[in-house]
């Protein structure tokens, strides 16, 4: 069944919804009954909260102490390609970290709390210029002197009565301008989400078909990294570098059975392997020097990722009776290198200027055979090389012309060339403007408000560009180098409040895009038969979907984040409320109707509550995490997703020697659940058209559930 529905086209690829769990923050015991205040010294440009004030959770690393600040969430960045998009929102010393696939979380993690004299967050003024172009970031300063590490251990026990061990240990040392570091970490997990679908047939409703899906699946990772800074030259230069392999091994059986009489119809297996390869690297460099009145900062960046999987598919059909074998072997490397220069300034005590350039080359390339029963079906850009020659260029002035105003203007200028060979051959050409200009206000000594109008120009993630069969969804995930950047004007309002040690952060903004990038109709065309080879797929084609542009859309969100101490109600407790929402429109290119955007969930909220029971050198929490439906306008169906609620239940102690932390968690204490529901459409018999234009012909409603909620995860972690 499968295997002649994948030559057909119409059954294309596979994506059983993965769930995976959000481990709860790191957090800690030991507090005092009265939360300290953040530093007197604090403007409204920059809040300073010393190491006291994180007392109260007793924290063993900087992360833990930066998961407390109030009104702050932390961010690995947007993924972009260069710089910006790798930089998240953290400093430490006040230098960004060279990184991308270490992850800020990752990076705060590996530093010692007894290392940090202060965390500063940091707003207007004291972010003018930044590279990310985000309205805050935090600081994370530290003793000039140290040399310490941190350690923890732990394991998860599911429903296969397998331990699933993890850990990590890190050291850090720093003597003045000297700094080193070491770490690794090992991870594992080994779960099972099973579950069923159900399969009716439209407009009738009929229930025919009833699927069941065990689904167990392994994840193994081991990741080494390490840091080294020195002065040279006048400068400081600092490098950081990362190993990391990644296995992921499923093995899924799908039980198709009559809905009614529950005689088995269909037995489908599929094997999935990745990641059994050469693991993916990064080296990061970042030489600093003045020259007078100028500073001069380069970074150098280079990442590698070597993605390998194979998937062995079998498909037996009880009557007529009928056997299919599909297998496919994908190979994507990806590559960017990174080359930014910048000269920053504070050239009157009102202006502070910085310009300058940033290179980058880009690339994936891709392998993939499919077959079915030995034979190589061929699939439409599957095959092919994806490289990009990008520039910027970009200058930025602040002016402050007194202590509660600051004006940043911001010009930058992008220019790339896309180049493709293999199955596609062909050379686009891309340049863009990016204005910005935000005008903040303090008000008071802690609290700010500022107005933001700036143009972005939307990621173009090179996996859009290449295409691949998802067997057990039946579709093909296709590849589109027609694909450009989406763009959007902003205009952007937020504030900062801060009223005793409750914190609130509001960012509203309305978005008027273009070149939407969403789920667009593709087509392919097998060629003709050559004389004497009948093949039923010659001078067919086949009709399937993929990411595209789709014209102009508007958008309005709103990102919330509220810290709130509870002492009125129970001392030693405080929670953090975090969410957002989204409103898109946008013109369905299929039926003509208007529609949200896909794959762009419309709210999203994590709540986390936590109590610090000093006497006992006790805490204890609940983590709830719950995101909207999101959806997908494919050209013949609409795919609705939605998960969870999530929710975590910890209690953790440090009346251990040497200030050791044992934390035990439940993780998906409410038994979270996984939904889709796949809605069909068929060929409008009235008018020609394809897809959804038709009549609703099938749907196929499935939900997944982990065999063992909630399951048990314990950890001791310390420091040396």
């Amino acid at each position: 069944m499968f295997g002649r529905m994948m030559v057909s086209a119409l059954a294309l690829m596979s994506g059983v919804a993965y769930a995976q769990e959000t481990t709860p923050p790191p957090a800690t015991g030991e507090a005092t009954a009265t939360p300290a205040t953040p530093n007197p010294e604090s403007t409204a440009d920059r809040t300073i909260y010393p190491a006291s004030f994180f007392a109260q959770y007793n924290p063993q690393t900087a992360s833990d102490m930066v998961a407390q600040v109030p009104g702050f969430t932390l961010s690995n960045g947007d993924g972009r390609r260069g710089f910006s998009g790798a930089v998240g929102n953290l400093l430490i010393d006040g230098v960004r970290p060279t990184s991308k696939s270490q992850g800020v979380g990752g990076i705060l993690s590996r530093i010692p709390a007894n290392q940090v004299v202060r965390i500063e967050v940091l707003r207007g003024a004291a972010v003018a210029g930044d590279a990310s172009g985000q309205s805050t970031l935090v600081n994370v300063v530290r003793t000039p002197n140290a040399g310490s590490g941190t350690w923890s251990t732990g394991a998860e026990y599911t429903s296969r009565q397998v331990v699933a061990p993890r850990g990590d240990v890190s050291y850090s040392g720093r003597s003045g301008q000297v700094e080193w570091g070491i770490g690794g970490s090992v991870f594992s997990q080994y779960r099972d989400l099973p579950g069923f679908r159900h399969i009716y047939v439209e407009p009738s409703d009929t229930f025919t078909t009833t699927v069941e899906t065990p689904s167990p699946r392994d994840v193994r990772e081991i990741a080494l990294n390490g840091n080294l800074a020195f002065p040279l030259l006048g400068g400081r230069l600092s490098s950081t570098a990362q190993l990391d392999w990644v296995r992921f091994h499923q093995v899924s059986t799908y039980l198709f059975r009559d809905a009614n009489t529950f005689a088995l119809e269909d037995t489908f297996v599929s094997h999935f392997k990745d990641g059994d390869r050469q693991p993916s690297f990064e080296v990061g460099l970042n030489y600093d020097r003045d020259f007078g009145p100028w500073s001069l900062a380069l970074v150098g960046l280079v990442h590698r990722n070597y993605y390998h999987s194979n998937e062995v598919d079998t498909d037996d059909v009880v009557s007529p009776a009928s056997h299919d074998d599909i297998t496919q072997a994908l190979d994507r490397d990806t590559g960017e290198s990174i080359f930014r220069a910048s000269l920053s300034s504070q050239v009157t005590p009102q202006h502070r200027l910085e310009f300058g350039g940033e290179g980058a080359y880009n690339s994936l390339d891709q392998s993939l055979v499919f077959a079915v029963n030995g034979g190589v079906v061929p699939i439409s850009n599957s095959n092919v090389l994806v490289e990009e020659n990008r520039a910027e260029f970009f200058a930025v002035d602040t002016w402050r012309p007194n202590d509660r105003w600051t004006l940043e203007s911001r010009i930058a200028w992008e220019t790339s060339t896309l180049n493709f060979s293999g199955d596609t051959n062909d050379k686009v050409p891309l340049d863009f403007w990016k204005p910005s200009i935000q005008l903040s206000r303090n008000i008071g000594t802690n609290n700010q408000a500022h107005v933001r109008v700036y143009r972005d120009i939307g990621q173009l993630n090179f996996d859009d560009f290449v295409s691949a069969a998802s067997i057990s969804d039946q579709l093909i995930a296709g590849g589109n180098p027609e694909l450009v950047p989406q763009t959007q004007w902003i205009a952007e309002l937020g504030a900062d409040w801060h009223f005793g040690d409750a914190a609130l952060s509001l960012t509203l903004q309305r978005h008027w895009i273009s070149d939407t990038a969403d789920v667009v109709p593709l087509s392919f065309t097998h060629p003709a038969c050559v004389p004497g080879v009948t093949d039923p797929r010659c001078g067919t084609t086949d009709h399937f979907d993929g990411p595209g542009n789709i014209g102009d859309a508007t958008a309005t969100s709103l990102d919330v984040n509220y810290s709130q101490p509870l002492n009125f109600l129970l001392p030693g407790a405080h929670v953090n409320i975090i969410g957002y929402w989204w409103d898109t429109d946008v013109v369905d290119p299929t039926t003509g109707q208007h529609r949200i955007l896909s794959g762009r969930p419309e709210t999203q909220l994590e709540v986390d509550f936590r109590q610090d029971i000093s006497a006992w050198k006790v805490a204890w929490g609940i983590n709830f995490f719950k995101q909207g439906e999101t959806q997908q306008y494919r050209f013949n169906e609409i795919d609705t997703s939605e998960e969870g609620p999530w929710v975590d239940f910890f209690i953790e102690t440090t009346a251990l020697p040497n200030n050791m932390k044992l934390r035990l968690w439940a993780a998906n204490f409410m038994n979270g659940e996984v939904h889709r529901d796949r809605r069909f459409f068929d060929q409008d018999l009235g008018s020609g058209s394809l897809g959804r234009n038709g009549i609703n012909t099938s749907r196929d409603l499935r939900q997944r559930y982990f065999s063992e909620a909630p399951w048990l995860i314990i950890e001791l972690s310390g420091t040396f």
